[in-house]
């Protein structure tokens, strides 16, 4: 799973799979509750309980996205995302920590 989104979104994919979760929750919770005809076939209960859950996982989607945006591993962090990047740390300290 983690090679194929990384090759989907490359080395930034856990910064770009929480946005796009982030997103997805967001606007599937105002799209709901600003237009209730997308869920009117559902009891209320339901309703409230889609809505509550999409608002949850947008806060939660939120949150990791807020801790991944620059996490140590993500892009211009402390560890090389590409070949080039690696060979340069190697070559600049010797052998690379954290490679």
């Amino acid at each position: 799973m983690k090679t194929m989104l990384s090759k989907l979104f490359g080395p930034n994919w856990r910064s770009s799979t929480s946005g796009i979760i982030t997103v997805v929750a967001v606007a599937t919770a105002f799209a709901i509750h600003g237009d209730n005809s997308l869920v009117a076939f559902l009891p209320d209960k339901i309703e409230e309980y889609i809505v509550g859950i999409s608002k949850l996982i947008a806060v939660v989607s939120g949150i990791v996205f807020a801790l991944t945006v620059k996490d140590a591993a993500v892009t211009g962090g402390k560890v090389a995302q590409t070949k080039e990047a690696k060979k340069r740390i190697k070559k600049e300290i010797g052998h690379g920590e954290n490679i």
